[in-house]
């Protein structure tokens, strides 16, 4: 069931009405292997640029990066503040700001598809209430071709969305990529934890992700889905 908002959030919320509020709630997905981390880590660095403060956010599930730290395949990364699942970061950004008098001028969510559908309820407030952007980047869709909770709920709340492109994996193949195929052993996969964090790149008797086009992903699940095609 999903969450409601609780009577402090409410009662927050109404602090707030009648103000002008600019701040909005972003949403950039795309699957792997498209440089949202790096995207992220070189906003926030932007921000950090002209001297202003960010806080940078990556929920706990996320084991590919070691904690506290967001990190990019590129070799780049940034210090962060790990998201337990049952955390309310709402009231901790609240905290930062309105108790110690932080001004803060972003937040930043890496692996977004991961949040809860009650994290996301929180950043909708912390834009909506504390009028600081928060820019969400995440996978859009599962091995098996499905909307992560976490990204669900972004669609729902967000407010602006941007697809981070690239492109198929397949040799020759031009489209852009939009599913991201778990494999094994060189044989594509469709059963197994939904979440599961692997790399891209193919080792022996290990998962990993290879990222396709509508096209081939869907060659592949009719080949190697016992469910196949529906028609």
């Amino acid at each position: 069931m999903r969450a409601s908002l609780s009577q402090r959030q409410l009662s927050l919320s109404k602090q707030y009405e009648g103000a002008i509020i600019i701040a909005k709630l972003y949403f950039r997905y795309g699957t792997m292997d498209s440089s949202k981390s790096a995207r992220l880590i070189m906003d926030a660095h932007e921000y950090t640029q002209r001297g202003e403060m960010v806080f940078p956010v990556k929920p706990v599930v996320d084991t590919r990066s070691k904690k506290g730290v967001i990190e990019s395949r590129v070799g780049i990364s940034v210090k962060c503040f790990d998201l337990e699942k049952d955390y309310n970061i709402f009231h901790h950004v609240h905290n930062l700001v309105v108790t110690q008098g932080i001004k803060l001028s972003c937040v930043f969510v890496d692996e977004a598809q991961f949040l809860t559908y009650s994290h996301v309820l929180q950043l909708r407030l912390i834009a909506d209430n504390l009028d600081i952007p928060v820019m969400c980047y995440g996978l859009k869709t599962d091995f098996t071709g499905h909307l992560f909770a976490g990204s669900t709920a972004l669609f729902e709340l967000a407010n602006r969305f941007e697809e981070v492109k690239t492109m198929c994996r397949v040799d020759g193949c031009r489209h852009k990529a939009m599913f991201n195929v778990r494999y094994k052993n060189g044989v594509p996969i469709f059963k197994g934890t939904v979440v599961k964090v692997g790399n891209i790149k193919e080792e022996e008797n290990k998962e990993y992700y290879v990222v396709k086009c509508s096209k081939h992903f869907l060659s592949d699940y009719a080949q190697y889905s016992n469910k196949g095609i529906k028609k």
